[in-house]
Parts: C-alpha cells; structure tokens; sequence
C-alpha cells in the first residue's frame, strides 16, 4: 500500500521538478542572452539567424564600453550609492528604533506618512526637490544627489527594520539593563547583534534601489560630466558611434549589474534569513 502511495508523489515530485526547471531557464535566458552578445563578434551579430553560441570568441566589446568615462562614471555610482546607504541606515535605524520602542505622539501618523510616501512616485518628488536643490546650488553635483536618494531610502528603511526591531522582545533590553547597562549599552550589546540579518538584507535593497535609480540621477545631474552608470549607459547607446555597438551596450550593462549580483550572491543566506525574521506584525 506504501509503494502504491510513493508513486504518486513521486510522479509529482518529478512534475514539479520539472516545471522549475523550465521556470529557471525561461528567467536565465536573458541573463544568458546578455553574456552571448558581450562575446559575439559583429558577423554573428548581425547574421540573418540568432546563434546560440558564438562562432569566434571576440572581447573587443568591453575595451569598447572603458571608453567615454565609464570609470568615473562608475565610480561616482559607488560613491553616491555608499553615501546614501550609509547615511540611510544610521538615520534610518535610529528612527525605526524610536518608532517601535517609544510611544510619542504623533506615533501612527509618522507610520503612515512613512507608508505613503513609498507609494509616491520618484517623478512627483523629483518636481518638489528640484527646485529646492536648485537653490542649494546641489544640481549636477554628487552630494545633491546623495541627498535626493535619501527622499526613497530612509522611508524604506525605517519602514522595514521597524518590523525586525518590534520582533525583538523589549524583555531583552530590561533585562540587560537590570544587570547593569545603560539604554544606549543595551542597545549595542543586546538589539544591534539581533538586528544583523535585517540591517544586512535593508542594506542590501536600499543599495540595489540607490544602484540601479535613473530618473532622479538623470535630471539632478543635467548635462554635467559627472553621470552615474546607468545615465552614462544611455547616452553611451545614443552616441553615433555606438549607437549600433549592441555588444559594448551589453558589456557595458554587464559591468554595472555586475557589482548588485555578486553583493546578492555573498549575502544570500543573510537575506533569506532577515525577510523571514522581518515577517512579523508590529
């Protein structure tokens, strides 16, 4: 009776299987279509019929994509996205700390403002925040920039590592501060070593948001020279001299999401474990 009930599950086990294959190369495909075109040559590229594999191996395209300032457009990427993150999480954290721990008043109306203003679109504060930054003198400059990213990611923050914090039990910190620490020494000791997966996987969005954002870099940069990757990647595919260059289009893509999947693939466990320990109604 056991035999004839493992066959079935057996056979479900193998569909299922199955169709998560199909599902994992129907989502690779374009990952793997990306890497192809970076390595074709130009014959293979402009060939009546796709190949699926390059008849001669050419890496011509990324020497291609170094050109027109990518590196320091690349790098103004990473010194924007490191300012904003680090500034996000500091006051972020301080500030989910505040909302899950202490009742004031004002409390749920600060929760919800947090809410809405993730549901806002980037373009609608971009009309406020521009001429603000204007007169600041902070257009076409990082720092201006570093600022307007803040607008999307200390709400996020603060809305997420609120639900990691009310999870901890407030039981931890009276008890740390019976034997003898301070609140600030309870906090350190105590919540900032349980909040790591949160502050980890937080982290890790709030980087991929800051990473990948092109409107607001788009418009609050302007003409200037100092682009960020992704501003410097379409005006790149624009060029006439590029334009058609569709393998240093995609080497130069590759570059720049490059950086997102090897930070996805080192804190993949830490992510996993921070969205399930932040699962929790607060």
């Amino acid at each position: 009776m056991s035999a004839y009930r493992r066959a079935p599950r057996r056979a479900m086990t193998a569909f299922w299987n199955t169709v998560a294959m199909l599902v994992a190369i129907v989502l690779g495909f374009p990952i793997y279509w990306m890497l192809l075109t970076t390595v074709k040559s130009n014959k293979d590229l402009i060939a009546q019929h796709p190949t699926f594999w390059p008849s001669h191996w050419d890496f011509s395209s990324f020497s291609s994509a170094m050109d027109d300032n990518f590196g320091a457009n690349l790098w103004n990427t990473v010194v924007i996205t490191l300012g904003s993150v680090a500034i996000s999480l500091v006051v972020g954290l301080l500030a989910a700390l505040a909302v899950a721990r202490f009742d004031f008043r004002g409390r749920k109306p600060f929760i919800v403002a947090i809410l809405v203003v993730q549901t806002v679109p980037l373009i609608t504060i971009l009309v406020g925040l521009l001429p603000v930054l204007n007169s600041a003198n902070l257009i076409g400059s990082l720092v201006g920039l570093i600022l307007a990213y803040l607008v999307f990611t200390i709400p996020f923050i603060i809305w997420t590592l609120r639900t990691y914090i009310v999870g901890i039990p407030v039981e931890l910190d009276e008890a740390a501060m019976v034997d003898g620490c301070t609140k600030a020494q309870a906090f350190r000791r105590v919540v900032l070593p349980l909040l790591a997966p949160g502050l980890v996987s937080t982290g890790v969005f709030a980087w991929i948001q800051a990473w990948n954002e092109f409107v607001m870099a788009r418009q609050i940069m302007g003409p200037a020279q100092n682009k960020t990757a992704m501003v410097w990647l379409t005006f790149f595919s624009s060029t006439p001299s590029h334009g058609s260059d569709y393998s240093g289009q995609m080497a130069g893509a590759l570059i720049i999401a490059a950086p997102v999947i090897i930070l996805f693939t080192i804190f993949q466990s830490r992510l996993s474990t921070g969205l399930t320990a932040g699962a929790v109604k607060g």
